[in-house]
């Protein structure tokens, strides 16, 4: 498993799913609606004879219910949960990149390249160029110089996952590779950064 983003107690061992958004039922990942919300879609193995679906969505509806009661009402929702060929497909809605990290005990932020480094995202090391989809590994370009350019929406995250944008691509950070214009892997846990506009 990638990382734990939330564990659950199953007959005394613990099942971590680990997370994304809704475009495809093979992998899991995170897609971020125009508005910041965060949908995630969860693909995780569910193929022990002690995992029990049922006390899954127990736990699961626990650990919201108890972090909406602080956080707001409709912070966190669980959107669906099945389990089909010992595989469990979880979906989960986020108000906020906030919630979603708070959550999850995880870090993400969605914004602007201001706000980022506000944040104290350095946007060290180099990043490439995106033009419709593809990526222009010839020529890297500085972070310094993407901050002082555009304030592109930005997305930041330190854990493999998935990542669609309601956006178009312009940069990413070496670690990321490009599926298309508006969907990234990030493939390891290193700050990674997907500029779009």
């Amino acid at each position: 498993m990638k990382r734990g983003r939330f564990t659950v107690a199953l007959i005394g061992v613990a099942f971590i799913l680990t997370g994304c958004g809704g475009f495809s039922s093979e992998i899991s990942g995170i897609s971020i609606s125009k508005k910041g919300v965060i949908s995630e879609s969860v693909v995780e193995n569910f193929d022990k004879d002690y995992y029990d679906k049922k006390e899954l969505e127990q736990e699961i509806a626990a650990q919201v219910e108890s972090y909406n009661a602080e956080n707001g009402k409709n912070a966190v929702k669980k959107k669906s949960l099945r389990v089909k060929d010992s595989v469990a497909y979880l979906g989960m809605s986020y108000a906020t990149a906030k919630d979603y990290a708070e959550f999850n005990q995880v870090d993400l932020y969605v914004g602007d390249i201001q706000g980022a480094v506000q944040a104290g995202y350095a946007f060290e090391g180099s990043f490439f160029e995106v033009s419709k989809g593809t990526v222009k590994e010839d020529a890297p370009v500085w972070g310094s110089q993407i901050m002082s350019g555009k304030n592109y929406s930005t997305v930041v995250l330190r854990e493999e996952l998935l990542v669609e944008v309601p956006g178009t691509i312009k940069y990413v950070s070496d670690n990321v590779r490009v599926k298309d214009k508006s969907t990234a892997v990030v493939e390891e846990r290193q700050t990674a950064y997907i500029l779009y506009e």
